[in-house]
């Protein structure tokens, strides 16, 4: 299941990157969104008529919430804005960082266990990234460092997000409701925020008149990395730590940066091999053989 979404978010950036030519971000996610959510209404409406009581759903309530509310508007929110204002290849950088956040908060909410060797690690990909994020100020990019920028809040956002879900399979809430639900708070919340900067009659006509390969764009995120890669991660999650399932990140950037650079144009840069050589160096020394160390593990 983490393979599967691997492939299908390393081609997620490229995509949104992509489809941003042809859609502002606002109205791109929240026409997202309203395609996910109404899957996710049915969604429920089917498991009610078949009786379903939703225990656990309810009474984890307010974290299903929360948990939502990160998850989508606040960090795909933050991600659009963000990638519009920068490139996917800095964006595959930045997001090597998110697992070791993760695993950072593994072992203040879950007791994971992180060595030495993982703290140094850490710190280098940190290094690595802020060197990546800032490089724009140089060059007095400062549409490129605001993007930066807003993809380190994004990282936080869904790191944060990541550590709720787990609890909440922890508690035996449901992956897919805790999906289907964070759709729905997702459009609820950036649907109408569309409506009133756009208007809703020019809302509904950038949607009408948008070009075909940019509706299939569209669709592929609601669909394809929304719905059904969220659900296989969530649930891809129920039987290892979270800093294991984390790993699996990692290898993303394998279909991302060869869509960057032979589909989007994007070229690979003397900051970039830099970056990338100073992250990649901190990530073995965080993860190699890492298994070792690990003394405890999550109940699931």
């Amino acid at each position: 299941m983490l393979i599967a979404v691997a492939v299908i978010w390393g081609a997620a950036s490229p995509v949104i990157k992509y489809t941003l030519e042809g859609i502002d971000p606002l109205p791109f996610i929240a026409y997202r969104l309203g395609i996910s959510a109404v899957f996710s209404v049915f969604f429920f409406l089917r498991k009610l008529k078949k009786g379903k009581q939703f225990r656990q759903f309810r009474a984890n309530f307010p974290a299903v919430l929360l948990y939502g509310f990160l998850a989508v508007p606040v960090a795909l929110g933050i991600l659009f804005f963000g990638l519009d204002n920068t490139t996917v290849l800095d964006l595959t950088l930045i997001g090597i960082v998110g697992p070791l956040l993760v695993t950072l908060g593994g072992t203040v909410f879950f007791k994971d266990t992180i060595t030495k060797r993982e703290k140094t690690g850490i710190s280098i990909v940190l290094l690595g990234v802020i060197f990546n994020s800032l490089y724009p100020l140089f060059r007095s990019e400062e549409l490129r460092l605001t993007g930066n920028l807003l993809l380190i809040l994004y990282l936080l956002a869904d790191c944060a997000s990541i550590l709720i879900a787990k609890k909440m399979v922890q508690k035996k809430v449901k992956s897919a409701n805790l999906t289907n639900m964070a759709f729905i708070i997702g459009a609820a919340t950036l649907i109408p925020l569309a409506m009133f900067f756009y208007g809703t009659g020019n809302f509904i006509n950038i949607i009408i008149n948008l070009p075909f390969k940019y509706h299939a764009g569209v669709w592929y995120m609601a669909l394809i990395s929304g719905t059904l890669a969220y659900y296989l991660y969530v649930r891809g999650q129920r039987t290892i730590e979270v800093s294991e399932a984390i790993l699996f990140n990692y290898l993303q950037p394998v279909f991302t940066i060869p869509l960057a650079v032979f589909w989007l144009g994007e070229n690979i840069s003397v900051p970039f091999i830099i970056g990338a050589v100073i992250i990649t160096t901190g990530l073995v020394i965080a993860e190699w053989k890492g298994k070792r160390y690990n003394t405890k593990s999550l109940k699931s």
